[in-house]
This record gives structure tokens, sequence and C-alpha cells, in this order.
């Protein structure tokens, strides 16, 4: 947490100075927790594949608020995810520039909150997303869309060192009468300073350093560059959503590596609650009373190339979850993956109990 703040003090002061008026106003600050126990159970002839229970994540923090402005800073006792870090300034309506660390822009797999999804895991195309990392980000929100762009570095930890940008846009196509149609795109290019990428996917859960499609480490990169196109349809106690994204990594002195993946999502709520939409992103299902949501999803990677033998393979998943109140949730998945050139295709069950502030 030191370090978090250390490199956010001069960030925040310039943000916060920038208008007379950002420290006007009242304070609120508050908690912050987002606390997920999982158990996972595997059925497979991998012997690397075990049953397990963990806490998956354990984010701790606060949120300190102001009329205009807000700083956010948490510490994640599992060790198992970045934090985030980052103050955020809005100087008018639908806008607004954030510096820190937080998710940044390009795949909407990513952008989705783990509190928010109904699968305990990304599917494989969260393979190419940027996740957290050091950046400053302009966004802007309004009736048509939203666009998001931002100036990438390193993590807080030192690793993902480069400079890069990554962009995110949204086109809203439908939003009236509880029903929300929009597309969308995303791009994004860095130069690794270390000169090193590595891309893989785990078996639906992370509790487990298995990895059924991966590159391996990839060394003299030069570049890399993503892109991803994405839809999303929400009416009422159903959606879907898509998208399909590319990377092409460019190396000196030796051939190039590439790699796609695709994930179709569909959720249905028994109990009629409709799922939220916020600045181009789903959330959970919004509504009074205890929610329920069931969802399929279907994704697929390809890590092969002329140059690296990553592997390609095909998840299927069903989830199962309901919402108790706004803090609680539990949720079961089962997952099954399918890798070409090996039969074992193995089977997930997992359950997880999360609570939220």
């Amino acid at each position: 947490m030191k370090r978090t703040l250390l490199h956010l003090a001069p960030l925040s002061s310039v943000l916060l100075l920038a208008s007379p008026t950002a420290l006007a106003g009242e304070l609120d600050l508050s908690p912050t927790a987002n606390v997920q126990y999982d158990l996972v159970r595997f059925d497979s002839d991998d012997a690397r594949l075990h049953d397990d229970h963990a806490f998956r994540r354990a984010r701790l923090g606060f949120k300190l608020k102001g009329d205009a402005w807000q700083f956010v800073a948490e510490h994640d006792l599992a060790d198992r995810t970045p934090p985030d870090a980052y103050v955020e300034w809005t100087p008018a309506k639908g806008h607004s520039l954030r510096v820190g660390q937080f998710k940044q822009p390009f795949l909407l797999e990513d952008a989705i909150s783990d509190k928010q999804s109904p699968f305990l895991e990304q599917a494989p195309i969260g393979a190419f997303g940027i996740s957290r990392r050091l950046g400053v980000e302009y966004a802007r929100q309004a009736g048509w869309g939203t666009v998001n762009a931002a100036v990438i570095g390193q993590r807080l930890d030192g690793t993902n060192e480069g400079l890069g940008v990554a962009t995110r846009a949204t086109w809203k196509l439908r939003g009236r009468d509880g029903e929300v149609l929009h597309i969308g795109g995303g791009l994004a290019s860095e130069s690794p300073e270390a000169g090193r990428a590595a891309f893989s996917t785990h078996p639906g859960t992370t509790m487990t350093d298995v990895r059924l499609a991966r590159t391996g480490a990839l060394r003299r990169v030069d570049r890399l560059d993503r892109a991803a196109i994405e839809a999303l349809w929400i009416r009422g106690a159903w959606s879907v959503q898509g998208e399909h994204a590319q990377v092409a990594v460019a190396r000196d002195a030796s051939a190039d590596a590439d790699g796609h993946a695709q994930s179709v999502l569909a959720t249905w709520s028994p109990t009629g609650h409709a799922r939220s939409y916020k600045r181009g992103v789903p959330g959970a299902p919004s509504g009074e009373g205890r929610a329920w949501e069931l969802a399929a999803r279907w994704s697929a990677i390809d890590l092969d190339s002329r140059a690296v033998a990553g592997g390609s393979m095909q998840q299927f998943a069903v989830a199962a979850t309901c919402y108790v109140n706004d803090h609680l949730r539990v949720g079961a998945n089962l997952v099954r993956s399918e890798r070409n050139g090996v039969t074992d295709e193995p089977l997930l069950a997992a359950m997880r109990v999360q609570l939220t502030y």
C-alpha cells in the first residue's frame, strides 16, 4: 500500500489542483471490500488438476469522494490480483480524467467487474486483456455511447514495463423502453521494455497453475498490437453479448506470432431482474428483492501461429447466481474445456461466496 500511495501522490495532486473548486465541498470517506471464497472440484485425468478451496480475492480499501473527484485505494490480502489505486476527476458531466492503476480500456470481457459477472472467471478471450496498469485515461459518456482512451505503463509491482496506448468505444444503437443495444470495439498497442510477452488461459479457475493453452515466454518482442469488436443486447430479463479479439506480436530477429479468441454469453433472470448498464458496461441484475441469474457461455482461443505452438481450445460453461442482497451473492459454475489434440476434457465444478461493500 505504501508503494501505491507513493506512486499516486504526485499524480493525484496534479488532478486536484487542476480545478480551483476540486477540493471544495464536503468529503465522503467510505470503506470498500470485495471478499470471495471459492470451492473447486475437477473431473480430469490430469493429476495436476486437484480440488481446492481458498480465498480468491480479499480486497480491502477505501474511497474518498469530493464534489467532482474521487480517490480509490485498495489492497488484495489474497495477493492474487493487482489493486486499484487511482484518482478520478470529473470536470463536467460526461467527461472524466483518471490517473493511477486501474483496468485499462480494451475488452468488454475485461471491463466487466468480477463483482458483476455471472461467471467466477473470465472467458479465454480475457487472456488478451490488458487488465490493471498504471496510466492516464480520458473517458467520455453520452447518450450515443462511450469513448475511453488511455496511455498505459507498467504495474505498481514493476511488471509489464513499457509504454503504450489503449482505447475502447461503444455506440448505443438503442437505449430506451428497457432495452439496450450497442456495438463497439477496442484497439491497443504497446512496446514492452523487457522485450517479452506471454498469453495463456486456465481451465475455468485461477486456483491452479495449469494452463490449457499457452504461448510460453515470447522474447525479442518489439510491439504488441491488439484489436477487438463487440456487441451487447439487453432486454428485460434477457441479455446476449459477443466479442472477438486478435493479438499480433512483432519481434526482432524472430518470426512474428499472433492469436485470436471469441466469446458468446447469454443470461436470463427467472426472477425478472434486468442486468444493469452503465458507461458501456453491463452489470449484475438490478431491482428490488432477491435476484437469480442463469447464464451460458461458449468461448474459444487459438494461440497457434507459424512461430509458436501455443495450442487451441474451446470452453463451454453454465452458471447460476443468487444475489441475496446488495452485498452478498452465491454462485455456481460448471466449465468443460476441450483442447485440440488432447483427449482429456477437464470438467470443473466451482462455487463462490462473495461479500462486497
